[in-house]
Parts: C-alpha cells; structure tokens; sequence
C-alpha cells in the first residue's frame, strides 16, 4: 500500500473514530438515566405551574375582575379544542412533534449547519416537548450545559407523559405577553371566548405571538403579527393541516383583539412586585403571591370614561391617568388609551417650574408677593419666550406661577443657581443627567425627562407639606413565605411652609391660572404644561391634587411624532375634572395650613411704588394694606425698622 494511502486511511480512520466518540458522548450526556454532577431531574409537578397564580386584590380586599388574575390561567383541556387551534401551534413549533421521541435530531442538524453558516444562532431547534421543559425546569442562559439537560430533561419527559398530555401541559404554560399565561386566559383576554371557539385565524394568531410576546404584540406590533400569522398559516397549509379554501378565508378573516382594560395597571403590578422580590416575571407566578394593592374601582372606572370621552383611541397620541393617594404614596389608578405599559420618559415641559424654579426661590427667602420683572430677556445665547408673546412687566411669582411665564422661571432659575436648584427638585424625586446644567431645565429642557410618575409624585409630595416618599402599587406582597410589607421611607424635599405656598398659588392657578377648567372642582391645586411648536405637540400635562389625591394626566406624541396644537395641558384639565365630577376625590375638604405659615398686613402702597415687599406699619391706613400669606421664616421687615417689634400683634389669624 502506498504511503499516501496509509496516511488518508489513518485520516478518515481518526475521523470516523472522534465522530463516533463525539456522538457517543452527547448520547451519554442526553441519557436520562445519566447523573452528572447536580444535573436538574424530571419533576413533573412543575408541568401544572398552570395552577401557579398570582391574585391582585384591590383596596377593599376584592380580587380584580379580570380574566388575567381569576387563579391566574383559565386551564384548557386538548380535548375540547378544534383541531385547527393545535395543529397551529404544532405547524410552527414543532411539525414533526408526533414522530419523535422529545428531540428533532434533524431538525437540529439543520439549525447547526445553517448557525455555521450564519456565525450566528439565529436558528433554534427546540421541540415543543424542550420548550416545555424549558419553562417549567430552567432557566434562559444560553449555556452548553442547560442546552444538555434541556435535552435530557425532553427525552425523560416522553417516556412519561404521552404526546397529548405533554401537548396539553405546554398550551396551559405558554406567555402571550402583558402578564397573560395559558392558551385558555389568552382566548379569554384577547378575544373574549373559551379556547375552543377560537377561529382558524384566530388560533394562527396566537401561535404566532409566542414565538416573540414583545415583537407580535397585536396591540403594540400588529403588522408584525399579522405577517408571522401569515406565515403560519402557509405552514399549515404545506404540511397538509388546512386547505386552500381555508387558507384564503382565514387571510381574510379581520381578526379583532379586544382591549385588556386594566392591563396598565396590572403590568405596573407585576413590575412593582418583581422588582421588590428580585426576581422575573415568570418566576413571580412560581411564587403562588397575593398582592394587596390601593386599587380604587370607582376611581379608574371615573378615569376610563374620561379617557373614553377625551382621548380617542384612534388618534396619534397615547393618554394616560395616573392617580395617586397623598398619604400613602399607592397607586390607586392607572389608565391609558392603548394597551401595553408605559410610563416614558419625556419633557415635563411647565411642570418642572414649580419644582426648579419657584420652590429654590421660596427657600432661599423669596415670598409669594415678591416681584420680578416679566419681559422679553436674552440670558447670554438663550432667549426663552413668554406664550403667544405676553409679557406683564413687574408681577409677583405667585402671578408669574399662575400665568406659567417662561422669563420668569429662567430668571428664578438664575438667580438661584442650576446646581442649588436641582438639588431641591431631586428632593421631589426628579432625576437629572450631568448634562442637565443650562437654564433651559426651567422649561423641561432636559437630556432625558421624567417619567409621568416622577412628576406626579412631585405633586404628591406639596400636596404632603413637603415630605416625599416613593410611590407604589403593591401595599403587601403574601406567599407561602408570609407578607411582605412594602415601606417606604420619607424624606423631606422643602419645609412645609415653601409647600403650602406652593399649594396655595397652584390653588390660584386652578382657579384664574391655565387650568382655571377646574374653577369649580373645590379644593384643587393644579398646573398645565405643553412641550410643542408651531407644527404641534409632543407633550401635554394637568397635573393637579386635592387634600386627598393626586392626579397626572399626559397626552403624548408618538417618537419623532407631533399631535394637533389644539390638544394642551388645558385637555389634560377636561379629563381631571371629569374624574373629579364623577369620583370622591376628596376636593371638598381643606388643604390643612400648616403653623410656618400665615396671614399678614403687607404694605400695598410700597409694593406698587417700589415693588419691594414690607410689612405694613401699625401707623399705615387700612387702605393702603393688604393681606398676604407668607413664610414665618422668611417674613419680609417693615419700613419703619423702629417699630419692626411690633409685628406680631398684625398677623392675620385664618378663620
């Protein structure tokens, strides 16, 4: 034999030999009777985490009524469904799920050939029987050894179970995104029928959203979804499952996804409660938790027909209601327009005056009756402008608050210093970026925003004197380890009585001010604020509480989008109102003053002579004075400093 035949046999003898220990070795590693180390076992309790829940209870003790939380999953049973409905999911999934033994080795060989070629791993090759086992036994690292035991796990599981029961567990354990869990809730929730009603079209549908809850959401992602509904659809017809008469009419079918009213709310639930107890959504359920929220029925009930009213869902734009309780910082309601979390971050436009500009001011000695000067004004290469132009030359900035003049917070801003006055916003639980450092953050010029909750929480925290806490949805969080109480810690953001100014100017403004579309809602402090141009707005806000409630409300733009200039921070106030006409929101009580604070004589006639503040002189005429309600701490002195002792006899006692 030739020598280069000896070293070609060698060659391919070497090769077929490491083959062939190679493959040996993956089989000894998928034997399901092989233990290695602390491999994970087959428990097959863990194929009914169908009966996992997670129960929301609101204010009163009383479950939400929605399908989503009713025991968490609506169990289906593979017998009473239509043919169609799990041939989808086996058409998509896995299609030759009723040929193998747990494992699709060719369908693997292919996926690695195709990965190889790619120098990626776009493709996967899990059976139905691997993704079941995935989601009830491991976790989602993309590891060699989980692969292995995933594997292992799926070939143990079929020597069990038979393909239907396996089939039936994996339907009841699918996620379609927005806390819904199981083939059953997600028939229920999506299109309000059992799972074995569900249209050939319908159930095309479904398949196709597990694959990527995120990327076919049918409310955020619809076209996606309907080319992946498509697609699975042509594989049923391929693999013999349907017809081409069927084929067509289920393209045409118009599928109509019905609105989960309180998904906002439950999502913001479930984020709460995951980020509290560490762990991922999927692993909440595991837990078997009962979260006590501050949910209020009549409140959202309120809010959703304000958003029915006000905010069309058809239109360009996202709306929210976001309301808050003042004492204890809980979400009692939270309603969009659309369907699917959000919670952006955004300019807050106006409404970050109070906070950046007015509460430093008060702080640093200012009152509600000091004056500033209302005119157009170039602060280095920033000119910032009044709206429509007006300018009311000397004003108090308790007018300049209520009028929301731009100057005048930028000229605030100024005086007291970028760095001192975001240090008192982020009091209130505003965030800046380092890059947040020019005057323009007087108008909500910021690098990445606020979210809707920050800023209502800022208004929560005037509402309480000045103490902030954080908010919350969940108020206890039970399990079989006992409740978890959630605390909270306070903080306090201004003194009480640069709080209580603020509520009574902002008091004004819901009065005479631009949300004076709550004149007649009773005790109701407010502010409004649109970020826009001449082309349209990308923001809006009424942000306004009572003694009792907060309540936020944004229109917002879509990315790079704009929603008609007729929509302002008044619209926001039409949906405050209604809430606050159709829902106890406390307006008929009193904001309480607190003793840093009270009423006094000021001298008019100086004030409108020299604009500087005093208080009036026991000497001067009843009408030359006018009352004012001021800081203790920061009084203004009198003229007449020989009499400055006498003050106190003067003060203005509230009745």
């Amino acid at each position: 034999m030739k020598r280069s035949a000896k070293i070609t046999l060698i060659c391919v003898t070497v090769f077929v030999v490491t083959i062939a220990l190679t493959v040996g070795f993956f089989f000894l590693l998928i034997e399901p009777e092989f233990k290695l180390f602390d491999s994970t076992e087959l428990d097959t309790d863990k194929l009914i985490s169908y009966t996992d829940t997670v129960t929301i209870l609101d204010a009163n003790g009383k479950p939400l009524d929605d399908a989503l939380y009713d025991n968490n999953k609506i169990y289906v049973d593979i017998d009473d469904l239509h043919g169609y409905t799990l041939n989808a999911f086996i058409a998509i999934e896995d299609k030759r799920f009723y040929k193998h033994d747990g494992i699709d080795y060719k369908r693997m060989a292919s996926a690695f050939i195709a990965n190889v070629k790619s120098r990626s791993f776009r493709e996967g090759a899990s059976t139905i029987t691997q993704q079941l086992i995935k989601n009830t036994h491991l976790s989602n690292e993309k590891t060699l050894k989980r692969k292995l035991t995933e594997i292992r796990l799926a070939r143990a599981l079929e020597r069990v179970y038979d393909k239907d029961r396996i089939l039936e567990s994996y339907l009841n354990i699918l996620y379609f995104g927005s806390g819904i869990r199981g083939l059953g809730t997600a028939s229920r929730v999506m299109f309000g029928k059992p799972a074995s009603e569900l249209t050939l079209a319908q159930s095309a549908a479904l398949a196709s959203i597990i694959n990527n809850p995120s990327k076919y959401s049918p409310y955020n992602n619809p076209q996606n979804l309907s080319r992946r509904k498509e697609l699975v659809l042509g594989q049923m017809l391929d693999q013999g499952y349907i017809s081409e008469s069927e084929y067509s009419a289920a393209l045409d079918e118009n599928i109509v996804f019905a609105k989960d009213q309180q998904s906002q709310y439950v999502s913001g639930v479930l984020k709460d409660a995951c980020a509290r107890l560490h762990c991922s959504e999927k692993a909440l359920f595991g837990k078997n938790v009962t979260i006590k929220t501050a949910y209020d029925k009549s409140i959202a009930t309120a809010a959703r027909q304000a958003l029915a009213q006000f905010a069309d869902t058809d239109e360009r734009y996202v709306a929210r209601v976001l309301i808050l309780d003042n004492d204890s910082g809980n979400i009692v309601c939270d309603e969009t327009n659309t369907t699917g979390y959000i919670d952006p971050r955004r300019s807050p436009a106006s409404t970050i005056k109070p906070f950046i500009s007015y509460a430093p001011a008060l702080e640093n000695g200012a009152n509600p009756l000091s004056q500033i000067v209302d005119e157009p004004t170039v602060f280095g290469d920033y000119s910032p402008s009044n709206y429509k132009n007006v300018y009311r030359g000397y004003i108090s900035l308790k007018d300049c608050l209520i009028y929301s003049s731009n100057v005048a917070a930028v000229k605030l801003l100024q005086q007291t210093g970028v760095g001192s006055a975001k240090s008192t916003a982020s009091s209130f639980g505003l965030t800046f970026a380092d890059t947040d450092d020019s005057l323009s953050i007087a108008l909500g010029g910021m690098t990445n925003g606020v979210t809707l909750t920050e800023l209502a929480n800022a208004y929560r925290t005037l509402a309480n004197n000045g103490v902030y806490s954080p908010v919350c949805y969940a108020q206890t969080i039970g399990s079989v380890d006992g409740d978890r109480f959630v605390e909270t810690t306070k903080t306090r953001a201004v003194g009480e009585d640069t709080a209580f100014l603020l509520t009574d100017m902002l008091s004004e403004c819901a009065k005479t001010g631009t949300a004076k579309k709550l004149k007649y809602s009773g005790a109701i402090a407010a502010k409004t604020g649109t970020n826009g141009d001449a082309d349209g707005n990308y923001d809006c806000y009424g942000i306004a509480y009572t003694p009792e409630y907060t309540i936020a409300v944004w229109f917002g733009a879509p990315t790079d989008g704009l929603i008609d200039n007729k929509i302002t921070g008044a619209s926001c106030c039409n949906i405050i109102k209604y809430i606050c006409d159709n829902a106890d929101m406390g307006t008929n009580g009193k904001f309480r003053m607190p003793d840093s604070v009270a009423y006094y004589e000021i001298d008019a006639s100086e004030l409108n002579k020299s604009h500087e503040v005093y208080l009036a002189d026991p000497t001067l005429p009843a009408r030359y004075r006018m009352r004012a309600l001021l800081s203790k701490r920061h009084l203004p002195i009198r003229k007449s400093i020989d009499i400055i002792d006498f003050y106190d006899k003067f003060v203005w006692e509230e009745n």
